[in-house]
């Protein structure tokens, strides 16, 4: 989409930014003909011009950055204008908050695959509906005050699990000489299993063979991976005391 305003029209967004979450919304109003402005550190275009025309402002960087650029462009004639940012962890009364539920890659999605993608807004706040009126996107609201908890949960299950599979990757290729590929429908697997299973969990621990827990261990000692397989042991023990106290 053009940025410099053509015969005073008016745009509902302005993005704001140009890493990869708003590259993959702009791909995504792309495909849905929704027009907008965009605006970045290297824009030629002065800020203030294009935000004069947009009615909604979605400011897609740094959680860090976000609430010191709305405070200082938050003055004059923009009083009435929304301003949205994507955090899932921040909550602040300078912005709307409206997080997507996914993991952005530097790959942009087939676009069917946008629609999909659920929101997850603030209770009390402006819902989903009047910030992005034209999305079709299933969409959700939590309290304000457990969002830290929700994006800690996130960051653990999908980049920690990341972790675990590219250093599996990274040990089958270097240490046992073999092609990471191999174990993609292992993979496969568990992420189906996970979706469709009651009862997900196999191996050492759904056996509870201690034996070869400790053979682990045992081996693992001087690996990075070490205190992680031990605070997983830990984690799932504690999950399973209640468990055990109600059988």
């Amino acid at each position: 989409m053009g940025q410099v305003p053509e015969n005073n029209e008016r745009r509902s967004y302005l993005i704001v930014g140009n890493g990869r979450l708003a590259r993959h919304f702009q791909y995504y109003f792309d495909s849905l003909d929704i027009p907008y402005y965009h605006w970045w550190r290297g824009s030629s275009q002065p800020f203030r011009d294009l935000l004069d025309q947009a009615e909604k402002i979605l400011v897609l960087i740094n959680d860090g950055a976000i609430e010191d650029f709305v405070r200082t462009h938050h003055q004059g004639n923009t009083v009435n204008k929304i301003w949205i940012h994507c955090s899932g962890m921040l909550s602040t009364p300078l912005a709307e908050s409206a997080h997507p539920l996914t993991s952005f890659p530097k790959e942009l999605f087939e676009p069917h695959i946008y629609s999909q993608i659920p929101f997850i807004t603030e209770e009390g706040r402006l819902p989903f509906h009047v910030l992005f009126p034209e999305l079709p996107n299933p969409h959700y609201t939590i309290p304000a005050s457990i969002k830290p908890f929700y994006h800690a949960w996130c960051v653990m299950s999908g980049n920690f699990t990341t972790l675990l599979w590219q250093q599996f990757f990274t040990v089958l290729r270097e240490r046992m000489k073999l092609p990471p590929a191999i174990s993609y429908l292992y993979l496969d697997q568990i992420a189906g299993s996970l979706k469709h299973s009651k009862s997900p969990l196999t191996g050492p621990l759904a056996r509870k063979d201690q034996t070869t827990i400790e053979k682990h261990l045992h081996v693992l000692r001087d690996d990075p991976f070490y205190e992680v397989y031990r605070a997983f042991l830990q984690a799932y023990d504690e999950m399973e005391q209640p468990k055990a106290r109600t059988a």
